[in-house]
């Protein structure tokens, strides 16, 4: 009994546990993008896409093992292997189109990814929770790497989106939002 009830102390409310747990389903979906651009470009060989999705993928593991660290304290999201496939077609998709759209996609997930961090740690902020500070200055960090990869995709961008990429960018923008209100529940 004493052990349960140790345990229950470490879990979080509910409020908490939505949003690491939409937090931790983002970032797995973040690493399968990149291993999904990775992968087709073995075959198209871009040294600067190459380059630029391997730094990104190790800098989004990192931010998916901090999550992970902490996952002991809330349930993690019943559907990972959706957000899996989700980012690693999402990944495919863009780079079977051409480096211009990897670009844009990776724009419009990040910018929908510094919106929710921000919105994230403002509710966050006002709870009391164990390792409050800790977790805040963790999402904090994490959110900076991300308005990173937002700016650096804008930056390589050679061609303003056309119509059909504007019609994508508003897919995985409106894509993001859904995943993120099913994963704070499932």
């Amino acid at each position: 009994m004493n052990s349960v009830s140790a345990l229950d102390k470490t879990r979080y409310a509910h409020s908490i546990c939505a949003e690491l747990r939409a937090s931790h389903a983002g970032e797995t979906g973040a690493v399968w993008i990149y291993r999904g651009i990775l992968l087709v470009n073995r075959f198209k060989r871009d040294a600067e896409i190459d380059t630029f999705a391997k730094h990104h993928l190790a800098t989004e593991k990192d931010h998916l093992i901090q999550f992970e660290n902490l996952i002991h304290r809330f349930r993690g999201s019943a559907l990972l292997i959706l957000w899996m496939f989700a980012g690693f077609m999402m990944g495919v998709m863009s780079m079977l189109l051409g480096k211009n759209w990897v670009y844009y996609t990776i724009y419009k997930v990040e910018s929908f990814v510094d919106v929710h961090y921000r919105q994230q740690i403002d509710a966050l902020s006002k709870l009391e929770f164990l390792e409050k500070d800790e977790i805040i200055s963790m999402m904090k960090m994490c959110n900076l790497d991300e308005q990173s990869h937002r700016d650096e995709a804008l930056n390589g961008m050679t061609n303003k989106p056309g119509l059909a990429m504007r019609i994508w960018g508003n897919l995985v923008g409106t894509g993001s939002q859904y995943a993120v209100a099913v994963a704070k529940l499932l």
